[in-house]
């Protein structure tokens, strides 16, 4: 039943129907839209929004600003190029070795790192993510619960909150699910096949769209075909959904109906997938070296200098290090990637005054990445230089949604700034996109014992029944009201 429940949501690649295309035919048919009980765009998009504050505080996040940004950049040529955008879409990395990734409602796409680890090119990445980005946008988990609410004579309200609690808490969320559908598994199953065929039909025009060769697809078809009878656990994509020679080569027929196009040579993807492979696979930076010196698992040199001046970091040989760096040649230099790294060399050698000089010419030009302003705040705060790091934390802030690096990061520099007002209700923001309500609001609580401005103290009450009613909301939707 789990697993019929969250198979949109935990969704992979599935085959493609056996329907003739022309090169120029990319007419993307609707199977009709969410709606008629009651699940709006606007609801989902509420819908969405709690799955992620719980998301924040229950999967293991993966903060780690240029794999967020990267990850991001990728996801938004994609829905430039998609049609039925209906909300701003959210893309983040989950600390999972597990090859998977899975759409939730309102736009919320979760990446495994294994994603990183498995795919070889950036045009498979992409593969992916377009299979989940045309979940959201064709509404197949809203429909999924409409029609579900339907056929098992249950209110809307609380299939939701089934759903809602089965992604966000599935020892808890299913049997909820349980008492709400009885036994509707084939049906499901049935149902949610129809939604991946069209997925994957679309992701493929969605992905020649947005520039990315869509051979991608079928190369990690092939990829996952060739693992067939290997059903280690870590292949999720392959164990929930086995491929065939027949859907391989249908999907090939549909590319091969499309213009040519070369794979994609973003160094970005290289530099991703190499730090997901040193940082996050695992695996011991001692076992990693010989085999990036004899066979790394791409032979691109992006992925093996930058690879090696990672494992060389975690080693503690910031000289060779360096090196590696260099040999990236000078184009790359003030990737953001590299800054990140060069970030980290700087700190270890003691020397965050050149860190600081770098990270600062580097924010001219791009004052909104995060990469570069969480940074230079902790270079800042490595060199004692609290003030320095509040102020471009909170520049930040004034362009950009607070997210939980820059709050961490922004109360952590007022406690060692020793504004103890402003870091509590700093930590009481952390805590509440995080849902932990009880946390945030006696962080608040507390800010109010000892805030002396008048106006202050308004806006953390204020705050207070701000996430209390937020609470209450979250509540009342996890529980079919």
């Amino acid at each position: 039943m789990k697993k019929a429940l969250l198979s949109l949501a935990l969704s992979a690649l599935l085959s493609l129907p056996a329907l003739p295309v022309c090169a120029d035919d990319i007419y993307l048919p609707q199977l009709g839209t969410a709606g008629s009980l009651g699940l709006s765009v606007q609801r989902e998009e509420q819908l969405g929004d709690l799955f992620m504050r719980h998301a924040r505080g229950s999967l293991p996040l993966i903060n780690d600003p240029v794999m967020e940004e990267y990850l991001n950049s990728v996801g938004q040529k994609l829905i430039l190029h998609a049609d039925n955008v209906y909300f701003p879409f959210e893309f983040f990395l989950v600390n999972d070795v597990t090859l998977n990734a899975a759409a939730f409602l309102g736009g919320k796409v979760q990446v495994n790192a294994g994603l990183f680890i498995y795919s070889q090119t950036e045009d498979e990445f992409a593969s992916v993510l377009a299979h989940e980005i045309t979940h959201v946008t064709q509404r197949h988990l809203a429909r999924y619960i409409e029609s579900q609410s339907l056929k098992n004579n249950v209110t809307l309200a609380s299939m939701i909150g089934s759903v809602v609690m089965a992604i966000i808490n599935p020892a808890i969320g299913m049997a909820a699910a349980n008492v709400s559908m009885g036994s509707a598994l084939q049906s499901s199953i049935n149902f949610t096949r129809d939604n991946e065929y069209e997925a994957d039909r679309i992701g493929i025009y969605l992905l020649y769209r947005a520039g990315f060769n869509p051979e991608g697809m079928v190369d990690m078809f092939r990829s996952l075909l060739s693992l067939q009878g290997n059903l280690n656990p870590a292949f999720v994509m392959l164990i929930d959904h086995p491929l065939s020679e027949i859907r391989v080569a249908e999907a090939q027929n549909r590319i091969l109906a499309l213009p040519r196009r070369d794979n994609s040579r973003n160094p970005d993807f290289f530099m991703a997938k190499a730090r997901a492979d040193v940082r996050y696979s695992r695996q011991k930076a001692s076992d990693l070296l010989p085999v990036l010196n004899t066979t790394p698992p791409v032979k691109d040199p992006v992925y093996i200098h930058y690879a090696k001046a990672l494992t060389y970091y975690e080693l503690g040989d910031t000289a060779r290090a360096r090196e590696e760096l260099s040999a990236l040649g000078d184009s790359l230099q003030n990737n953001g990637f590299v800054l990140d790294l060069k970030t980290d060399l700087d700190l270890r050698d003691g020397n965050a005054g050149a860190a600081i000089t770098r990270l600062t010419r580097a924010l001219k030009r791009t004052p909104r990445s995060l990469t570069i302003v969480a940074n230079l705040a902790n270079a800042y705060l490595s060199s004692g230089k609290y003030s320095d790091a509040i102020k471009v934390l909170r520049d930040y802030h004034r362009r950009n949604e607070p997210g939980l690096t820059s709050l961490s990061l922004l109360t952590d520099a007022y406690e060692k700034n020793r504004q103890r007002c402003e870091a509590l209700q700093t930590r009481g923001d952390f805590l509440a996109l995080k849902a932990a309500y009880p946390g945030a609001i006696g962080a608040f609580n507390e800010a109010l014992q000892i805030c002396r401005d008048d106006m202050t103290r308004e806006k953390i009450k204020a705050r207070v029944v701000q996430i209390s009613e937020q609470r209450s909301d979250d509540e009342a939707i996890m529980h079919g009201r």
